[in-house]
């Protein structure tokens, strides 16, 4: 081939190469390779042009926006994905408000039909309405748990983490949960034993005490009380909430499960200990005999009275009769020298020797359970044999009795009703009998005829007999004390035992009173003894105002008019001219104390470890005194409120 072809040739293969490169350059000199517009057939659609073109022109925007309005865009885009969510989260939780508000709206519905169930069954068991009181135990029982269903929902666990009123809900999840362990061990056991509480299968029939089913029962009823006394602890150790209307509620059911241990603790002692006690257990054994204290209330001692006379009561299984009642004699009485050792330090210093050499004082002290001790000691060195317990009544007692037995004509003709017995038997006999040994005989042939005119008539009168019995209990006119320990033990820390109370968590003030003027004008002694809640302190222990007033009420010129005996006598013998001359004792509570006085004490003494307050106080007719003490609980007391306790009132 020729130079010259060759040639042609490679110019002819060069040419296409340097259009592709100065296309190439063109395009590449273009402000943006978006701008440039692309290389396509003359048959492409130019709609499609169009289309790529605009396309292009945004490009070309977007590229040349700035920095700050890139991050404005994605803020917009964060703010918008952020609303989104807490939009979504807030969804979220109104649901479990609603969710929580609707279940807590359904268990205070279910808690408040639990408390009105609750609040019948004591007056119902009381009443003699087992069936009724059955019904009750098992509606609290449904309404409990179906407040526990609510209350163990997961949105309850959940609400227990909101900060502050979380305590609240778990304060609340624990009383229902402390309820719901009552409403499946306790009331299960307290409703298959209920019926046999039925007042037809209790009572007295043909001078015969009958106790039905009740000594089956007593393991049941035993049972119930441990779970409803445990379950009161634990319901009383929750405290205050941050809602008012939760700490009411609160409130509301520690009150009425307080109440409903009341009851199990009541009942189920009785069911204990009665049976043996009146010896008609399934068991048998031999008949037990009782010493019967007859307190005259006209002279004061702590416990109600002087010890006026004294008697026995049998009972073989179930039959009761009484013995004749009669001054205790002088030979069972300790000698000085036998009451030191007969009496503890603080007996001494506080009551004297003469607690224990004089049977007239064995009831100075205010703890009953001494008292009776101190008489079955007596009654045994007095050849009189030993005794399976003592009872003591006063003539309060016996007016409540008659109350319910009708009245009793004695054999001198005198007509003892439930209106008139504790005037004459404390106030009229020492006007109409001048002598110590006509009131004497008066007395004994009283209380002798009362009782057997009571055995002989309380046959269908069970449930009246059974709310005298509790009257005269709570207002401290009947206690009793038994000889055998295990018996003890279970009347121990109840009304009726009459013992000191020393447990701190159960706060007890006592005002006690003993006569100084050795008359029988106490009759005409009024007592006003009160106490008012004050303040709770950041330990926990809380102050409390005793106020006590004393008033004798005697005419003066009546009163002189009376018989010698009636005013008592002064240390040289002669007769008083109606002075009263009382001891008055404040007892602080277990572990508490005296916080201040407005009447100096003459002294400050201990008591099997609770702190006494004494003053000893004079009055002639119609002059008053008036003491104000404040007193501490321990802290260990939380929510238990201060009981008062006082010598029983004659009017």
């Amino acid at each position: 081939m020729s130079d010259d072809s060759m040639h042609d040739s490679s110019e002819s293969l060069e040419k296409p190469r340097r259009d592709e490169e100065e296309l190439s350059n063109a395009s590449l000199d273009a402000d943006d390779v978006d701008n440039a517009l692309p290389l396509v057939s003359p048959h492409v659609d130019p709609e499609v042009l169009a289309d790529d073109a605009k396309e292009a022109e945004r490009r070309k925007h977007r590229r040349r926006m700035s920095p700050e309005h890139v991050r404005r865009i994605k803020r917009k885009k964060r703010i918008r994905v952020i609303c989104i969510v807490i939009g979504a989260l807030l969804l979220v939780i109104a649901s479990l408000v609603a969710w929580l508000s609707i279940s807590a709206i359904r268990a205070k519905n279910e808690v408040s039909a639990a408390i009105v169930s609750a609040g019948q069954v004591q007056s119902q068991i009381e009443s003699g309405e087992t069936q009724k009181a059955k019904i009750s135990i098992e509606q609290f029982s449904q309404h409990i748990d179906k407040t526990y269903a609510q209350t163990k929902q997961p949105i309850w666990g959940l609400a227990e983490f909101i900060p502050y009123y979380g305590s609240d809900v778990k304060a609340a999840r624990k009383a229902v949960r402390v309820l719901e362990d009552v409403s499946n061990n306790a009331l299960p056991k307290l409703a298959d034993s209920v019926e046999s509480l039925d007042f037809s299968h209790i009572g007295f029939a043909n001078g015969t005490i009958q106790l039905g089913n009740l000594e089956s029962i007593a393991p049941d009823l035993t049972a119930a009380n441990e779970f409803v006394a445990d379950a009161n602890i634990q319901l009383n150790n929750i405290g205050d909430t941050h809602i008012p209307q939760l700490t009411e509620a609160l409130a509301k059911g520690k009150t009425k499960l307080a109440q409903l241990a009341d009851l199990t603790d009541m009942v189920s002692r009785i069911a204990d200990v009665l049976p043996s006690m009146l010896n008609v257990n399934s068991t048998g054994g031999k008949a037990r005999t009782y010493l019967v204290l007859a307190q005259n209330n006209a002279e004061l001692r702590a416990t109600g009275g002087i010890p006026a006379s004294w008697g026995t009561l049998t009972v073989d299984k179930g039959k009761m009769s009484i013995g004749a009642f009669e001054a205790p004699p002088a030979d069972g009485q300790f000698t000085e020298e036998e009451s030191i050792s007969a009496l503890t330090a603080d007996e001494r210093n506080l009551f004297s020797p003469k607690m224990a050499t004089d049977y007239r004082d064995i009831n100075f002290t205010p703890d009953f359970p001494r008292t009776a001790e101190l008489a079955s000691q007596m009654w045994s060195r007095s050849d009189s044999g030993t005794v399976d317990g003592v009872l003591s009544v006063d003539p309060v007692f016996l007016q409540q009795l008659l109350k319910v037995t009708g009245s009793v004509t004695l054999t001198d003709g005198t007509v003892l009703t439930g209106d008139n017995a504790a005037q004459i038997l404390l106030n009229q006999t020492y006007i109409d009998k001048p002598t110590e040994k006509e009131q004497n005989v008066f007395f004994t042939m009283a209380a002798t005829q009362v009782f057997n005119h009571a055995l002989t008539n309380l046959d269908g009168k069970n449930e009246q007999l059974i709310a005298m019995f509790r009257k005269a209990i709570e207002e401290s006119h009947v206690y009793v004390w038994s000889s055998h320990e295990d018996e003890q033990q279970r009347i121990e820390g109840t009304v009726i035992s009459g013992a000191l109370q020393s447990m701190p968590a159960q706060p007890v003030t006592g005002v006690y009173f003993n006569d100084g003027t050795m008359s029988k004008m106490d009759w005409y002694l009024k007592r006003e003894v009160t106490s008012t809640y004050d303040k709770t302190y950041p330990s926990g222990a809380k102050q409390y105002t005793i106020h006590v007033k004393l008033t004798n009420t005697a005419d003066k010129t009546q009163v002189n008019a009376a018989p010698d005996y009636l005013r008592g006598f002064n240390v040289n013998g002669s007769p008083r001219h109606g002075e009263i001359e009382t001891i008055l004792y404040i007892y602080a509570p277990d572990e508490g104390r005296l916080v201040d006085w407005t009447q100096d004490f003459d002294q400050i003494a201990t008591h099997d470890q609770l702190t006494v307050g004494v003053k000893t106080v004079t009055l002639q007719p119609g002059e008053s005194f008036e003491t104000t003490i404040h007193v501490l609980t321990s802290p260990m007391a939380g929510e238990n409120a201060m009981i008062l306790r006082q010598t029983p009132l004659i009017q």
